[in-house]
């Protein structure tokens, strides 16, 4: 099974949930299974194999990284031989947009090897798949992962046996091309900021509505996004799409996004927001004195440990792995047990209450947000200039 890198650890863990009828493996980065030795035995458990990226881990030198990468390619290709499932992503790292990045041939010496392992007898099957977030980072949003046609590499084991290279780049073609088509791919990374912001915001949608899609379905909205960012790779829209990246840098600088822009919010609509904020404030608060190592240990735990600014991606995976397995265990479930044994009806009620707790500051959280992007709208010198000047881009490109 191989697919597009998007968000980390997530991105395998979200296609082992998917399968029902096997238990996959799947290679990962090796740094995680450095932070103690029964992590380790955990992720093995998992079906995790650690490999070790040369830009990235490195293992106290080369040669290093690469013995300890031809121990785990051993034992993948035995598991491939015995007919086991392996999840692979060829980019080697997750990408931090929307795009393919470049395919390393390995997943595909992998299943030859395996096939060769079996004297070329049994079949090995590509399974291309595409992963698509509605958001990378925050929680209460959707995702969507897209199944390709299964590729047979029995057609091609005579044509391996004399020429591997040139085959195993042939079959990546036909890969690559599935996964690409089950994806978002902003191939333009020129004018990325402006496209991916076009899409994600109000045209966004209303280009979806005007071509017959469902915005509010994912996996409708990524087919909109699809078209509607072929039909912005048309040359001469270039112009126009310069105008609109210049202006959607400058409003991600200021802190705002292309919502507060397109509905232009006055100095009522944030009297009104900072009355919400007011009066849901107490239950935020009693939410938060329960929830708040849920929500903020691990944001503050990965900062300062995991470096999050030589790797954001990994931001969200660490987040919620570390509620997951670390803080949700102890502080929702295990109370929870203990209260079973001394006042059931507050351990049913406890258990029934944090979840809600935590949905409540997560939205609490994103009010405020909202309201800051609304506060510097309201306040800036600049709100309405750049109003005007995304409009005339947009007005431009036609859609």
């Amino acid at each position: 099974m191989v697919g597009n890198h998007q968000n980390c650890m997530m991105d395998p863990v979200n296609v082992e949930v998917a399968l029902k009828d096997r238990k996959p493996y799947c290679l990962v980065r090796g740094d995680v299974f450095r932070v103690n030795k029964y992590f380790t035995e955990f992720l093995y458990w998992l079906g995790l194999l650690p490999v070790n990226r040369m830009n990235f881990e490195g293992l106290n030198g080369t040669s290093n990284a690469k013995e300890a990468n031809k121990a785990t390619l051993s034992v993948a290709i035995n598991y491939l031989a015995d007919g086991n499932t392996l999840i692979l992503f060829p980019e080697g790292g997750h990408q931090n947009k929307r795009y393919l990045g470049y395919f390393s041939l390995v997943y595909l010496q992998l299943a030859f090897h395996a096939a060769e392992q079996n004297n070329f007898e049994k079949e090995v099957y590509v399974m291309p798949f595409g992963h698509h977030y509605a958001n990378y980072h925050h929680p209460l949003y959707d995702f969507v992962l897209r199944y390709g046609t299964p590729i047979p590499l029995s057609p091609y084991y005579e044509r391996y046996k004399e020429k591997p290279r040139t085959t195993t780049r042939e079959v990546n073609v036909l890969v690559e091309k599935q996964i690409s088509d089950l994806m978002l791919n902003i191939t333009d990374l020129d004018h990325y900021t402006a496209i991916d912001g076009l899409r994600q915001g109000p045209e966004g949608y209303r280009y979806a509505r005007k071509h017959g899609f469902n915005p509010d379905n994912l996996s409708e909205k990524l087919l909109a996004d699809k078209q509607l960012a072929s039909e912005l790779s048309d040359p001469a829209k270039k112009p126009a799409l310069d105008k609109l990246q210049a202006v959607e840098t400058e409003i991600l600088e200021k802190g705002m996004r292309d919502w507060v822009l397109d509905k232009q919010p006055g100095t009522f609509n944030l009297i009104l927001r900072c009355l919400a904020l007011l009066i849901l404030l107490p239950l935020f608060l009693v939410s938060l004195a329960f929830t708040w190592p849920v929500v903020f240990i691990p944001r503050l735990m990965y900062h300062k440990k995991i470096n999050g600014a030589e790797d954001e991606m990994f931001r969200s995976t660490w987040n919620f792995g570390f509620a997951g397995l670390v803080t949700l265990p102890l502080l929702w479930v295990l109370p929870t047990i203990i209260m079973l044994f001394i006042k059931p009806l507050w351990a049913i009620g406890y258990f029934a209450a944090y979840p809600i707790m935590t949905y409540i500051v997560l939205k609490y959280c994103k009010l405020f947000g909202k309201t800051c992007g609304v506060w510097r709208f309201v306040t800036g010198k600049d709100s309405k200039r750049m109003v005007k000047e995304r409009k005339e881009a947009i007005d431009e490109l036609g859609i």
